[in-house]
């Protein structure tokens, strides 16, 4: 069933709409004030008008969900279970249409509101949001926006003058840099280059714009721009909500040149992309008037464009200030991700002008409601860039009372967000972006970006045939809130699954689980959200996850994915997923219960009986609100369950029998030369990765420092060994590339997370050949002085891939062998402290001199290591307990070799 219209509408308001700082700048204090449905008016209409529009908005709106349905019957025909993509469009579909009859605002996330809008009272059941909803909804429409003034197209374009009259005679470069103090940005990585430097000149201490205060970001030159982006991909991963009240992810950001600046930051932009980091990364370009193919100019837009959330290439000075702020707003909400802005080098230097100001605001043009001709589109080509249509525009709305109201719309007409212009309290006239948002679209793109807190009810009947309805998260007499929440506590065998999506809700989650006794297993990315001291924990799950997850995610009767896209390293074969939920599910008592932030993951992978598109943290304060959890004496209506009792002695069971095997050798005697020439013979023990990284563990456990340390890794055995053996006890202490699976990101990494956290020990746990992609950028550590700790773990050799080739390519061995370095005297060269060890006997105390006795400096920790594969594996294209659990020779599916 398809949720109706929602979307974004963000409303131009008068100056006596307030801010009170500019950190507030995406407040939602004021969200409710406007409450509209998309249509092209000019100010405000009369009642009857209105009342006409209204009626023909219905109808226009039922139809467009029968071609809907349409569509969807034929995706469903050709083997989809749903559109993957955004909404399809009709011809002459429009975002308006929509009755403002049925509005309610449900919560959105920790700081927005959405409205949601049943567009007919008189739809058939199948198109419609279920009673729950609409009672919801008429409840919330005694709220009104009557004290507002709406606003007329002149009236938007003033607005738009008075927002950017406060930039008058400010260079684009200039903008740019205050727009990255007034969203909190405190260190900038990235590289010179000619195309890039009026904006490179901004960050200088002796730029006449510090002052006497001097300058308020730290800027780091690093050894080239993918490492750049790494240590902003590493900032952003582990660095602190930019305020309690916005909960949002920090941004990383990349300043590079033009050219190759551009295209070696592909790799960290797609790493960034797919493991949901945000990141804001700003490139120069060739100037506009430069010739075809001028030096380092390339299609930066057009290369980006698929592995961001948004990359475009500025027009002019004036349009600046809305860029900046639309990229870090898309950066940050929704599941985040990076951004790219392409800034020609004669546009960075273009002035702010009164007329420069007034030219713009006049061009303001409605933006296409179809995604057509309702604007003239500017369709244009240049070298480096495609424009389609112009970036800020109009956009027009109906207020529930019937009055026009113009808004600034940003983006393209399908993929873009309105804002309102606010004005700040303090008296200094300073005016800013705020969202507010209406019921005008179903794009999946808006969905995506605000979740509505709806949950989607899929039920199975006795008869095979399935049945779908619709309710609030947030309970108020909801029947399909009851029935998951009866769903949850009736369950004998339940398992969560802790992704990404709860790393800003640990006490929501252990609150929870613990008063329904769930065992929580989490993903990659989540890791330390459910500390791993706590008897419900089960560790990670996966490809080389721990056995005993993998086995109860597949005998559960009840699954909570809750912020997890279900990737296919948590799956195993798909078709095998789940057997015992499943059967549950036909049965009445059990299921899939998925939680997720984006609209456009519902059923993408696996169909569950209960979507909720929300963030983690709404769906557990609503859930635990709804068991009594939420009392501010602490005292709950629910004591711990003891439906699960047989379930957790059962995890008990597995853990013994079950355990993560750790690799070990038999000591042998070595003859030694002393500091003092004499020869000797000492008993040496060699060692695994397995070995060092659990002693590793130990040694942090025992001097009580586990909670102030961030691990990062690179891409190999040393990655799942360091998931397999560290105790995770906090949210985002992991730094890992997941998705994308990127070698040499672990150094990176590691910088960044110490810029973002400078009291914490930040430990680096690489391999050898993941190392020797990235090691320049010690330059960077020494230079800066960045006291992180790096551990190489050596085995001369990509391990992961040598060990796949022995299974599946009859030991031919390629390309996955490395001749090193002397990892030590490489950092000597750096004059970067360093230790050396080969064997067992020596690696505690060398531990502790590691970790603990330079707190101040940087430290490499080179080990030497042998050669062992990571078990358990989920044998390649097998169920998810269909695990490889020793080093052991079978046969295998050659055509079944991992990627």
């Amino acid at each position: 069933m398809k949720l109706p219209g929602v979307a974004l509408a963000l409303f131009v308001a008068t100056a006596g709409t307030s801010c009170t700082s500019p950190a507030a700048a995406f407040s939602p204090s004021s969200l409710g004030r406007t409450r509209t449905s998309a249509v092209g008016l000019e100010g405000s209409v009369s009642s009857s008008s209105s009342s006409a529009f209204l009626r023909s908005a219905a109808a226009n709106s039922a139809i467009l969900r029968g071609r809907q349905r349409q569509q969807q019957q034929a995706v469903r025909s050709r083997g989809s279970k749903r559109p993957r993509g955004r909404s399809a469009t009709f011809p002459g579909q429009s975002s308006g249409g929509l009755s403002a009859a049925g509005l309610t605002r449900l919560r959105a996330s920790i700081e927005e509101d959405i409205e949601i809008v049943d567009t007919s009272a008189t739809a058939s059941p199948a198109t419609t949001i279920s009673n729950d909803v609409s009672a919801a909804a008429s409840a919330s429409a005694a709220s009104s926006d009557v004290d507002a003034p709406a606003l007329s197209r002149a009236d938007a374009r003033k607005s738009a003058a008075s927002y950017l009259s406060q930039y008058d005679g400010q260079s684009s470069a200039a903008i740019i840099y205050s727009k990255l103090v007034d969203n909190g940005v405190t260190v900038v990585n990235g590289y010179s280059g000619g195309a890039v430097l009026p904006l490179l000149d901004q960050f200088h201490g002796e730029h006449p714009r510090h002052g006497e205060e001097g300058k308020k970001i730290r800027w780091i030159t690093n050894s080239n721009e993918s490492s750049a982006g790494h240590i902003a991909e590493g900032f952003a991963k582990s660095a602190p909500a930019l305020s309690p009240t916005d909960g949002k992810m920090q941004a990383g950001v990349v300043v590079a040149t033009s050219g190759p600046g551009v295209t070696n930051l592909i790799t960290p932009i797609t790493d960034a992309m797919c493991d949901g980091v945000p990141m804001v990364v700003l490139c120069g370009q060739a100037a506009t008037f430069a010739p075809e193919a001028a030096f380092q100019s390339c299609p930066a837009v057009d290369l980006t464009r698929p592995i961001t959330k948004w990359s475009y290439q500025i027009r002019n000075a004036a349009e600046v200030p809305f860029v900046m702020d639309y990229a870090f707003y898309v950066a940050r909400h929704g599941r985040p991700g990076p951004v790219f802005i392409d800034l020609p080098k004669d546009l960075q230097n273009q002035i702010v002008t009164p007329d420069l100001v007034e030219e713009f605001t006049a061009s303001l043009a409605d933006v296409a409601a179809d995604g057509q001709d309702q604007i003239m589109m500017m369709a244009q080509s240049s070298k480096t860039a495609t424009h389609e249509a112009p970036f800020v525009s109009l956009s027009t709305h109906v207020r529930s009372d019937g009055r026009g109201h113009h808004a600034i719309h940003l983006g393209s007409p399908h993929e873009g967000l309105s804002f309102d212009v606010a004005t700040a309290s303090d008296g200094t006239g300073t005016t800013s972006l705020q969202p507010v948002y209406s019921s005008s679209s179903t794009e999946l793109y808006e969905l995506d970006i605000h979740p509505t807190n709806v949950i989607h009810e899929t039920k199975i009947e006795t008869d095979g045939t399935t049945t779908t309805r619709t309710g609030a998260l947030d309970g108020h007499g909801s029947e399909v809130m009851t029935e998951m929440i009866d769903l949850i506590k009736q369950a004998r065998k339940p398992v969560i699954i802790a992704g990404q999506g709860c790393n800003d809700a640990p006490d929501e989650l252990r609150k929870f689980a613990e008063a329904l006794q769930i065992p929580v297993t989490t993903t990659l990315h989540a890791m330390g959200v459910f500390d791993e001291r706590h008897p419900l924990a089960l560790n990670m799950l996966g490809m080389h996850g721990h056995a005993t997850p993998n086995f109860m995610v597949q005998e559960c009767d009840l699954l909570l994915n809750i912020g997890s896209r279900f990737d296919d390293r948590i799956t195993g074969a798909l078709g095998s997923f789940l057997p015992e939920a499943r059967r549950a599910a036909v049965e009445g008592r059990g299921g899939i219960i998925h939680v997720d932030i984006r609209k456009s993951e519902h059923a993408k992978q696996v169909e569950p009986n209960f979507f909720v598109h929300s963030t983690g943290l709404d769906f557990l304060r609503a859930v635990n609100a709804e068991l009594g959890l939420d009392d501010p004496d602490g005292s709950a209506k629910v004591k711990p369950s003891t439906a699960t009792r047989s379930w957790l002695k059962y995890k008990t069971e597995l853990e013994k029998e079950y355990p993560v095997p750790v690799p070990e050798y038999r000591p042998h005697t070595v003859t030694v030369t002393g500091d003092d020439g004499i020869e000797r013979e000492e008993e040496h023990t060699k060692m695994s990765a397995q070995y060092v990284i659990k002693k590793l563990n130990e040694v942090i456990l025992a001097a009580g420092r586990m909670d102030d340390c961030f691990f990062s890794t690179g891409v190999g055995i040393h990655q799942m060994v360091a998931a397999q053996h560290i105790t995770w006890t906090k949210p985002r202490q992991m730094l890992s590339s997941g998705s994308l699976g990127t070698m040499g990101v672990c150094l990176g990494y590691t910088i960044g997370s110490k810029l973002a956290n400078p009291q914490a020990i930040c430990i680096g746990i690489d391999g050898d050949g993941s190392f020797n992609m990235t090691f320049t950028e010690l330059k960077t550590v020494a230079e800066q002085g960045i006291p992180i700790k790096m551990l190489i773990l050596d085995n001369e050799s990509q391990m992961m891939v040598e060990y796949w080739q022995r299974l599946f390519h009859a030991e031919r061995y390629l390309a996955v062998r490395n001749i090193n370095p002397d990892y030590t005297t490489l950092a000597d060269s750096f004059r970067i402290k360093n230790i050396y060890c080969d064997h067992a006997e020596d690696l505690e105390s060398k531990l502790e001199d590691f970790l603990f006795e330079d707190p101040d400096q940087p430290v490499l920790f080179h080990c030497r290591i042998e050669r062992t594969p990571c078990m358990p594996m989920v044998a390649p294209g097998k169920a998810l307990d269909d695990m490889i659990h020793r080093d052991e020779r079978f046969d295998v599916d050659p055509s079944a070799a991992p990627s």
